[in-house]
């Protein structure tokens, strides 16, 4: 076998490999913190504001990655994150929360809406 085609091989089974790391972590991350029932939150929308409570920012190919990359097609479109987004605004917005948005480095989250979010951690 000549070198090219056994390094192709080890980078397939690693990108394999890093999808299961990827699809466990993200299980793990979702048993960390529970949100109210009367927030009225989707599994999604759930996984997305955990996932920007643990960042500084994120852009939509990185909450997309975060979502779907642990699955073998991909996962929806692109578009569907902003989607997810919309959504969970006006559903955290009467809550007193919001998700900001920077041209500079995408989706984030203010320190008073960690603060609600970590508190359901710690409930």
């Amino acid at each position: 076998m000549d070198l090219a085609r056994e390094n192709a091989q080890l980078r397939e089974q690693l990108d394999i490999k890093n999808a299961e790391i990827a699809e466990l972590r993200n299980l793990m991350e979702d048993r960390k913190i529970s949100f109210p029932p009367v927030w009225g939150l989707t599994r999604i929308q759930g996984r997305i504001l955990r996932f920007l409570a643990r960042r500084t920012a994120a852009n939509r190919e990185e909450i997309h990655t975060f979502l779907y990359g642990h699955q073998e097609d991909g996962g929806p479109d692109l578009e569907n994150v902003r989607v997810h987004i919309c959504l969970l605004r006006k559903k955290i917005k009467p809550l007193g929360m919001a998700v900001g948005w920077s041209q500079d480095g995408g989706y984030f989250l203010s320190e008073e809406t960690k603060d609600r979010i970590r508190a359901c951690h710690s409930q």
